[in-house]
């Protein structure tokens, strides 16, 4: 699968939209004001609905992704702020670990699964309409950044610092108590739409070496790597095999390991995914 993603991105990589989600960002941005003055014109126009597609409104397989945000009092507006920052921290991130084809496929790819799932959903239980956007796919890009940023902090309320793998936990906690909340009401679109977002999610790291460095060989690898390399303190424990900075000159960075070289060769964020395997 991974030599079948390569030849795709060099066939179809000239296409990618470059900075993508800085015009889902402008969508979000404009769609919110815009419901300020018009509140109902998602839910009533461009909402995922299929029992209106079907009636001709075909433009709503495309419209729903411009679900507003809701501004409810100054906490709504600084909430909002924070959140539109926050999408353009993880979009760009993504993009500059990924390349741009290959978030465009993780980005674009969300969309095209949630109008599928929703169309199945229709067709076996009746249930037509979604109002829930673009959050749960926005979501997924948070734990994306989560898998390959970790250690990075974040401030709750501007003076907690959390890491980033601590929050993903207790986000994927509240997103499950969530799912089962719209279980026992019968929205099962929403549960649908999380599933599909997580889905997304799980499969894409999973060929691009995101989720598979914690298989049981993969933790073997590590701990006999770390036996093999025990060293005096001050030396380095972590360095790119390819540019050759550690965790001591660039503690921002994060290392993986490879598993597809072989030997234990460990890279930085910015080489894991374009290095040379070396065999």
């Amino acid at each position: 699968m991974q030599k079948f993603m390569k030849n795709l991105e060099k066939k179809f990589g000239r296409y990618a939209i470059p900075d993508l989600i800085n015009y889902f960002i402008l969508f979000y941005v404009a769609s919110t004001v815009i419901s300020l003055f018009m509140p109902g014109i998602y839910y009533n126009f461009l909402a995922l609905d299929f029992e209106k597609i079907m009636h001709g409104q075909i433009w709503r397989l495309v419209t729903f992704i411009l679900a507003p945000a809701s501004l409810d009092g100054m906490f709504g507006i600084l909430f909002f702020i924070i959140t539109v920052h926050i999408y353009y921290l993880f979009g760009h991130s993504l993009e500059n670990i990924w390349g741009a084809f290959r978030f465009n496929l993780y980005f674009i790819g969300g969309i095209v699964l949630t109008v599928l799932a929703e169309l199945l959903l229709f067709i076996t239980t009746g249930q037509s309409a979604y109002y829930g956007g673009m959050n749960y796919l926005y979501q997924s890009m948070f734990f994306a950044f989560c898998v390959l940023f970790p250690e990075e902090r974040f401030l709750i309320y501007f003076v907690f610092p959390v890491k980033a793998k601590v929050l993903a936990v207790l986000d994927a906690v509240l997103l499950a108590a969530e799912m089962f909340q719209y279980l026992r009401v019968g929205l099962y679109s929403y549960c649908v739409a999380i599933v599909i977002a997580m889905l997304n999610f799980l499969i894409f790291f999973y060929w691009y070496k995101g989720l598979d460095r914690y298989s049981p060989r993969q933790v073997k690898r590590r701990k006999e790597f770390k036996r093999q390399t025990m060293r005096p303190q001050g030396v380095t424990k972590h360095q790119c095999a390819v540019c050759g900075r550690n965790e001591v000159s660039n503690p921002e960075l994060s290392f993986r390991f490879c598993s597809k070289c072989n030997g234990n060769y460990e890279y930085c964020e910015e080489h894991l995914f374009t290095h040379q395997h070396i065999r």
